[in-house]
């Protein structure tokens, strides 16, 4: 089991992020409502929280931020 605290100095090395704790959290926070949602309608099964899960693959490198630039 991972460490389940996000540092700044973790968001500080993240360049998917660019360094800010705004798009950290949102990053998180995206992650772990698409996993309660799987979890909701049965497609998974949740061993720790959703947001334990995002916590870790954030810290892992597995998120990454998708900037839609409407025109």
């Amino acid at each position: 089991m991972l460490d389940q605290k996000v540092y700044l100095d973790d968001v500080y090395a993240s360049k998917k992020c660019e360094g800010s704790s705004f798009k950290a959290v949102v990053m998180m926070s995206k992650e772990a409502r698409f996993i309660n949602n799987q979890a909701y309608q049965g497609f998974i099964q949740l061993e720790e929280k959703p947001t334990t899960i995002a916590m870790n693959k954030f810290k892992q490198n597995k998120l990454s931020v998708v900037v839609n630039e409407e025109k």
